[in-house]
């Protein structure tokens, strides 16, 4: 078998992404409501009711805001660092809350979950890589700078989706407060599209299948920008696994991977 996902939002106002793999569906993070992911699954042909569990990757609001109702209404669990979890609002379950260590490893019927600590200003934030068996997907947004560890933790995924936030010449000269420009571009706030550039260069390799620009401001960025910039890297690698980008307000193009690391990627 192999993974199967699809981006349903991603931005500062909700991200969310389906995964189906292992026998299981889950999502990781949920930044939009329960009935906005349920309209965004619908969709792409999903059904929310299927969805086991939700993994979230740190506790600002645009990754968890549909914790609570998820769990409540849909009885999804829902697994997070102890720092996350404590920044879900609404009263879910307890028994729906399942915390994990920012450097564990875990499961979910089928799927292996590894996370890796991130530098972001969120107590508990975290990337993370899904994997099946045959086939691996890396998460990896909302972080101020790339590191080593994450270099690490991303090594030899078959899917990317990957932060690529702002663009630092729109971010600097556009008309957010100065307090806000320093946390986006500090150490602790976004990728730049040339720190994801940077990053992207290092676990670049030939197995790679797809890639998803993630997160991508929308007063800070453009599309066409982080593309471009993404491209680059693949052209100078000599490269070229299938590259989208995420947007906010429409799910994209759902994804599965090929068992053969180096096979064609399939779109459905």
């Amino acid at each position: 078998m192999a993974l199967e996902y699809c981006i349903l939002a991603s931005g500062s106002a909700g991200n969310c992404l389906w995964i189906r793999g292992g026998g299981v569906q889950i999502l990781v993070d949920c930044g939009l409501s329960a009935r906005r992911i349920a309209d965004r699954l619908a969709a792409v042909g999903q059904d929310l009711r299927d969805v086991q569990a939700v993994i979230c990757t740190h506790g600002h609001g645009d990754h968890v805001a549909g914790a609570a109702a998820l769990a409540r209404r849909y009885g999804i669990e829902i697994h997070a660092t102890a720092g996350t979890l404590r920044h879900i609002r609404g009263e879910p379950p307890p028994e729906r809350l399942h915390t994990v260590d920012v450097r564990g490893r875990f499961r979910i019927g089928g799927l292996e979950i590894r996370l890796a600590p991130t530098p972001h200003d969120a107590v508990g934030s975290c990337a993370v890589v899904v994997a099946d068996g045959d086939t691996s997907l890396g998460v990896c947004t909302d972080l101020g700078r790339p590191t080593e560890a994450i270099r690490k933790h991303l090594e030899g995924v078959d899917g990317l989706v990957l932060e690529m936030n702002h663009d630092l010449r729109m971010l600097l000269e556009g008309p957010y407060p100065e307090v806000l420009k320093r946390r986006i571009h500090g150490d602790l706030g976004h990728l730049s599209n040339e720190q994801s550039a940077e990053l992207l260069a290092r676990v670049l390799h030939p197995g790679l299948q797809h890639l998803s620009l993630a997160h991508l401001s929308e007063q800070n960025n453009l599309p066409e920008i982080a593309r471009e910039t993404a491209e680059r890297v693949l052209d100078d690698a000599a490269l070229a696994p299938g590259l989208a980008v995420a947007e906010q307000h429409r799910p994209g193009q759902p994804v599965r991977l090929e068992t053969k690391r180096r096979g064609q990627l399939a779109l459905f």
